[in-house]
């Protein structure tokens, strides 16, 4: 018996362990000008979220599938934190211009809500990989993505430039 909470205990330290190098890995991706200019250009015109992208490619940088089934888990799991970061990015865009400093304040207050996101998708696909961990399913993560929300095959070149770019700086 008390292997088991010693499991549960390596299993919360590897947790923590993947929410924090997705954040770091994220925020060093996301440095790079043409990935935030990508990033922002697929989200304003198809709709897609730049979190869910990243974690579409760290994953694959990690060799962790993620299949159809894993994305609609995750945006469920995760669609509180979407929600408020839409609101905040909403109150935020309306500050442009009139407050510098209440600008730069939402700002912050939107990136610590990215990162809340971040935590909640992680915990969700790292709920579901301990399920499927032994099983070698090798799986295109972003292409799932896209294919979960529809996107017509010549929207899907743009998004596997950034696919290629962050592989690139990621090496």
């Amino acid at each position: 018996m008390n292997k088991v909470p010693e499991l549960q205990k390596n299993n919360s330290n590897e947790l923590e362990e993947w929410i924090e190098d997705f954040w770091q890995w994220s925020c060093h991706i996301y440095q790079n000008q043409e990935v935030s200019k990508i990033c922002i250009a697929v989200q304003d015109t198809l709709g897609l979220n730049v979190n869910y992208m990243l974690m579409a490619l760290w994953s694959n940088y990690k060799h962790i599938p993620i299949s159809l089934e894993n994305w609609q888990l995750i945006e469920t799991d995760s669609s509180s934190a979407v929600d408020a970061i839409n609101y905040i990015r909403q109150k935020r865009v309306a500050l442009k211009g009139k407050s510098e400093e209440a600008y730069q304040q939402a700002l912050l207050i939107e990136l610590k809500a990215e990162q809340q996101h971040q935590r909640l998708a992680i915990q969700s696909l790292y709920k579901q990989f301990l399920g499927f961990r032994n099983e070698s399913l090798a799986q295109e993560n972003l292409k799932n993505y896209l294919e979960s929300h529809q996107v017509r095959t010549e929207d899907q070149d743009t998004v596997q430039q950034l696919g290629l770019l962050v592989q690139n700086i990621s090496l």
